[in-house]
């Protein structure tokens, strides 16, 4: 192939970083070479194909011309024209909707390889004028990422410690999308949402546990049940969490009656408006080890409501050793 008779050539001349920079500039320049075929190459431009998987990201067309910063009649006008450039349909339109066909979806992941090989290239060559080694980009919901992902992270350095490490936090669909992406390396999450890019393996499941406010009447109980919160202010989490769902169940099953006080998408919400004495609440333990220099009470709560957590990968993952310690390092950490 000429692109890689090119990079070996400029690679034998100069050193590692200045190649990476001056790859990056070669596979730009023979983007539709390895992307298009032949019969494609004239009629599409890489306009068309940012508007395309800028849909495809921000799920709209008028979120896609805001992060291009055009109007949503020209995102259209440029799907229009790929759409007949190429010969297939790459959304279908439904009550002013789109939702991406399966021609649709196996073309952005077309499109999704070659712009990973351009941020792969430029991230690595900052990360080498930095770091001189590897990346590891990190994304988590916030009852990992506050404190038990930081815990993770310090291990991880004393294993890696030339390796440079971001760690970005968003609830479950942000880290899915960014996952999908690409974005990011590894993620974190409590709900699996069903997408084609992304690949995910079961991480843990935890029984929750009971917060109590400060100077609370149940904090001399060993363990919570919910006739114990008959009456009480409940603080929840949002219905969007599975584990709502499991809590709201086992109370209606044992007919009892909270004052639905609060609600918030995080455990570690509720622990910190429990700390205000606002209400009592059911969190994933993680969020109840994050507090537990706090002034909230734990306990057990009875009969049993689970946590459950994922860890999700771009579809596209292969092994890769700093993942894969790092994946280590955080089982390591629940173990304990």
């Amino acid at each position: 192939m000429p692109l890689r008779r090119d990079v070996t050539a400029v690679l034998g001349r100069v050193d590692m970083g200045k190649s990476i920079v001056l790859a990056t500039h070669l596979v730009k320049s023979q983007f539709f070479d390895l992307l298009f075929t032949s019969d494609m190459r004239v009629a599409m431009n890489l306009r068309q194909v940012d508007a395309f998987r800028a849909i495809i990201l921000h799920g709209s067309m008028t979120a896609a011309a805001q992060e291009l910063r055009t109007s949503q009649p020209s995102i259209s006008r440029l799907m229009a024209e790929l759409e007949a450039d190429i010969g297939f349909t790459l959304f279908e339109r439904k009550a002013g909707r789109i939702r991406p066909t399966q021609e649709g979806l196996a073309f952005y992941r077309e499109v999704e390889r070659s712009y990973i090989g351009l941020e792969t290239l430029s991230y690595a060559a900052r990360d080498i004028r930095t770091f001189g080694t590897g990346r590891l980009r990190i994304a988590a919901i916030p009852v990992m990422a506050l404190g038990f992902m930081p815990r993770c992270i310090r291990r991880f350095k004393e294993r890696f410690p030339d390796v440079s490490v971001s760690l970005q936090m968003g609830g479950d669909g942000t880290v899915t999308r960014w996952m999908s992406s690409s974005s990011c390396d590894i993620g974190f999450i409590a709900n699996m949402i069903d997408s084609p890019l992304v690949d995910h393996r079961s991480l843990y499941m935890l029984p929750g546990v009971c917060a109590l406010p400060p100077g609370h009447r149940l904090t001399g109980c060993r363990r919570i049940t919910p006739e114990d919160l008959e009456g009480e202010a409940f603080i929840s989490l949002s219905l969007a969490d599975g584990a709502r769902t499991r809590i709201d169940r086992i109370f209606q099953d044992a007919g009892v009656q909270r004052r639905l006080a609060l609600e918030t998408p995080f455990s570690a919400g509720v622990c910190a408006l429990v700390e205000q004495g606002l209400g009592i609440g059911i969190v994933n333990p993680i969020a109840a080890e994050d507090h537990r220099r706090s002034a909230v009470t734990f306990r057990p709560f009875e009969p049993e409501v689970m946590f459950h957590g994922h860890a999700i990968f771009p579809s596209h993952y292969r092994a890769d050793p700093l993942v894969d310690g790092f994946l280590a390092v955080v089982r390591e950490e629940l173990a304990g």
